[in-house]
C-alpha cells in the first residue's frame, strides 16, 4: 500500500465506526414523514457510504484517486465525522503535484510609532465595549463598528497592501500551513469545549448563544459580521497591532491570544464557572497569533478567520434548518 493511502484507510475505517452506529439508531427511530432532516439524513449517509467505498476501492489498488474526487469527499466527511474529514484533507496535501516552496520571510512594517498603536487599540476598545454601555442605540452600534474598521485600514493601508501582493503569489503554501494550524486548533477547541461542557454543564458561553439567537432573527447581519467584519477587524486589532508592540515571540503569542479570549467572554458571562470557555477563545487566538508570528502576513490571519467563522456560521445555519 501506498504509504500516503494509509489516510484514506484510516479516515474511511472512522467513518465506518461513526456512521454504520449511527445509520443503525436512526434507521430503528423511524424515517418517519418526509421532511428536510430525513432528507439530509438520507442525502448525507448516502453520500458517507460512497465516499467510503471509493476510499477503500482506492486504499488497496495502484491507481492514484482523482482529486477533485477526494476532495469532495473529504468535505462530506468532514461535515459528518471531522476525523475522516481531515485525513482526507491530508491525503490531498501529500499528493499534491505541486512544488512546495518554503513560505516567505517577510518583515513587521513599523509605519507608525508604538504609542499611535496604543492609543488606537484604547479607543477602539472604548467604541466597542464602554461607549456601548451608555448609548443602546442598534445604528449607533453599528456606527462604532464601522468606525473602528475604518480606523483599522486606514492605520494597516500599507501592511495589507504589501501583505496581499505575497498572500496572492505563495497562496498554496499558505492554504497548507493555515489548514494545517486550522485542523489542530479546531481539535484543541473542540478537547476544551467537551471537557468544560462536562465539569460545568453550561453547553455554551453567553457570547455564541446571543449569537445563535440574533442569527435567529437577522441572519444576514451576523453572516457579514463573522465572515466579513469580524476576520478584518480583529486580525487588524489584536495580532496586527499587538505585534506591532510585543516583539517577543511567546509574550506576544500568549497575550494576544489570552486577551482575544478573555475579550470574547468577560462582555456578557452569566456565571463564574462560564468564564473557563476563556480557555477555548484563548486556545483560537494563541494559533491565530501563531500564525501572524510565523507569517507576518494580516492576510493569512484573515484568511484563517474567515475559515473559523465561516464554518461557525454554516453550523448555525444548518442547525436553524433542522430546527434544533
Amino acid at each position: 500500500m501506498n504509504k500516503n493511502k494509509k489516510f484514506l484507510l484510516i479516515a474511511a475505517i472512522a467513518m465506518i465506526i461513526y456512521t454504520f452506529p449511527s445509520f443503525i439508531l436512526w434507521l430503528m427511530s423511524g424515517i418517519g414523514s418526509i421532511s428536510f432532516i430525513q432528507i439530509y439524513n438520507i442525502v448525507m449517509y448516502s453520500l458517507s457510504f460512497i465516499g467510503i467505498g471509493i476510499f477503500l476501492g482506492y486504499s488497496f489498488n495502484d491507481k492514484e484517486i482523482n482529486r477533485g474526487l477526494e476532495f469532495a469527499i473529504s468535505i462530506i466527511f468532514f461535515l459528518m465525522n471531522i476525523i475522516s474529514g481531515i485525513l482526507g484533507f491530508v491525503y490531498f496535501k501529500k499528493t499534491s503535484p505541486y512544488k512546495k516552496r518554503e513560505l516567505p520571510k517577510l518583515e513587521i512594517m513599523h509605519n507608525h510609532k508604538k504609542i499611535v498603536y496604543i492609543l488606537a487599540f484604547i479607543i477602539s476598545m472604548g467604541l466597542m465595549f464602554i461607549v456601548p454601555m451608555f448609548i443602546e442605540n442598534k445604528i449607533v452600534g453599528i456606527a462604532l463598528d464601522v468606525t473602528v474598521l475604518l480606523m483599522m485600514l486606514l492605520l494597516f493601508y500599507k501592511d495589507l497592501k504589501r501583505d496581499f501582493k505575497y498572500f496572492k503569489e505563495y497562496f498554496r503554501e499558505y492554504n497548507s500551513f493555515v489548514f494545517k494550524m486550522f485542523g489542530i486548533s479546531l481539535a484543541v477547541m473542540f478537547v476544551l469545549s467537551i471537557s468544560i461542557r462536562l465539569y460545568t454543564g453550561i453547553s455554551t458561553a453567553t457570547n455564541q448563544t446571543n449569537l445563535m439567537t440574533t442569527f435567529g432573527n437577522k441572519p444576514l447581519y451576523i453572516i457579514l459580521l463573522a465572515c466579513i467584519y469580524a476576520p478584518i477587524t480583529e486580525e487588524l486589532l489584536f495580532r496586527g497591532i499587538f505585534r506591532k508592540i510585543f516583539n517577543k515571540k511567546w509574550l506576544f503569542i500568549i497575550l494576544c491570544g489570552v486577551t482575544f479570549g478573555a475579550l470574547h467572554v468577560v462582555d456578557d458571562f452569566q456565571s463564574i464557572k462560564e468564564l473557563l470557555y476563556i480557555l477555548v477563545y484563548s486556545s483560537l487566538g494563541i494559533f491565530l497569533s501563531s500564525v501572524y508570528y510565523k507569517t507576518n502576513n494580516l492576510w493569512t490571519n484573515i484568511y484563517f478567520h474567515f475559515i473559523q467563522n465561516t464554518l461557525a456560521v454554516l453550523a448555525m445555519i444548518l442547525l436553524s434548518l433542522l430546527g434544533i
